[in-house]
């Protein structure tokens, strides 16, 4: 049934693109990728079937590319600006798309989200409400508390604010940040220890995947966490099951999510959980493979076929195997340009490595953004306990090299 269907990607840069080209391709899939670029700066178009010079943006080009070309499904990575304009064109020209305008409005926008949350009985981290930023006032035992965008990901945008002189710049700064300029307010959580916890969306069916201890550090002191390890499967796994499992999918059916992919962020002290934010996306990380890896579920076949199908061909059977460990290192860069990149093929080579998941390239200016745009590759190893990792964390970071035009290595992590 999908063998010849065409389908268009949009992006062929962000986090998710290669991979769904790769994948439609093996499927017999006919792939197109649209954006601004060249076809030589932008990765997924040097994989493509066929490649269309227009931005993303372009709406009313994209259109009628469609409409010309016969087009039967669009499908995008991990990056929300391309997510909403799919969204749009599916709309408008009545093809399959896993939401509505609205409902990606409830996942993507953190205070929507957290209303979702308080409905079912979900904790959340505690907010502070107000009419104006610019007013805004709170004790000063409140303090630290944490300002960022409504909307957004990847810690853009966030600060971490000890007095009102710092919140009043920090609001300034997250609405920078903000496609709807809308900030939130919450009090300050235990950033270094958070869990993500994934499910898969079948035709009104939601299914549990599986869920990961997250450790964060800063790149800079006044910056913001950002990810510095994810270890499958969670210590927490088994409380959070018998405690907020059911609430949380009776939240999701709520919204009226028929199909797709979802991740959630909790805060989690001692087994209390506080849910922080969703995302109704993948992971940066690309987590559906250790969801594929943990629960059996297909996450990226799913969402293809239904983007071509409007419906899933397979019912998921979950099936849980927790024989490895699974862990996703990312692997960060120091400002400056990238020239060189050295033995990625080597360290793709050792046995435990089972993804690299790219998110820059050579010829790419990295600025100390103090955020996850600074992340070069998420690498997934398997091994047979967390202690492991030292040894092929060692390994990596003595074997890959990215340099810059002085042959200067770029690379370094936070895991510790």
């Amino acid at each position: 049934m999908l063998k010849e269907k065409k389908i268009l990607i949009l992006g062929g840069k962000p986090i998710g693109s290669c991979e769904i080209v790769q994948y439609a391709k093996s499927l017999g899939i006919h792939t197109t990728v649209a954006d601004y670029l060249s076809d030589a700066c932008s990765p997924a178009k040097k994989l493509a079937d066929a490649t269309l010079e227009i931005s993303t943006a372009n709406i009313a080009e994209l259109e009628q590319y469609i409409i010309e070309h016969q087009i039967d499904g669009v499908c995008t990575g991990v990056h929300e600006f391309n997510i909403e304009q799919m969204i749009t064109l599916c709309h408008r020209l009545n093809l399959p798309c896993v939401c509505s305008a609205k409902q990606w409005d409830m996942t993507n926008d953190k205070e929507l989200f957290k209303q979702c949350c308080t409905k079912f009985g979900i904790p959340i981290t505690k907010k502070y409400d107000f009419d104006s930023w610019e007013t805004f006032q709170i004790e000063s035992s409140e303090f630290p508390v944490i300002v960022k965008p409504s909307d957004g990901s990847g810690s853009r945008g966030f600060s971490i604010c000890n007095n009102l002189d710092e919140l009043k710049a920090a609001c300034n700064h997250a609405l920078d940040y903000s496609t709807k300029k809308k900030i939130l307010i919450e009090k300050k959580m235990n950033f270094e220890n958070s869990v993500i916890i994934n499910y898969t969306i079948v035709n009104g069916a939601v299914y549990y995947g599986c869920m990961s201890d997250k450790s964060s550090k800063k790149v800079f002191d006044d910056g913001a966490p950002i990810m510095s390890l994810q270890v499958f499967p969670s210590l927490y796994e088994e409380i959070y099951l018998n405690t907020l499992n059911k609430q949380t999918i009776d939240m999701i059916q709520d919204i009226g999510l028929k199909n797709g992919v979802v991740w959630i962020e909790a805060f989690c002290d001692h087994g209390e959980f506080s849910f922080n934010e969703m995302g109704y996306r993948y992971g940066g990380s690309l987590t559906y493979y250790p969801v594929k890896k943990f629960s059996q579920i297909d996450q990226l076949q799913h969402q293809i076929e239904y983007a071509l199908l409007g419906k899933n061909l397979e019912i998921p059977t979950p099936c849980y195997n927790y024989e490895k460990t699974y862990i996703i290192l990312p692997i960060h860069l120091k400002a400056g340009k990238m020239v060189k990149v050295e033995r990625l093929d080597e360290v793709k080579s050792f046995e435990e490595v089972q993804q690299i998941v790219l998110v820059h390239q050579e010829g790419d200016i990295i600025e100390s953004w103090g955020s996850a745009q600074q992340v070069f590759a998420y690498i997934h190893i398997e091994c047979n306990n967390k202690n492991e990792l030292v040894d092929i964390e060692r390994r990596i970071m003595s074997t890959l090299a990215v340099y810059n035009e002085h042959d200067e290595n770029l690379l370094f992590n936070l895991y510790n």
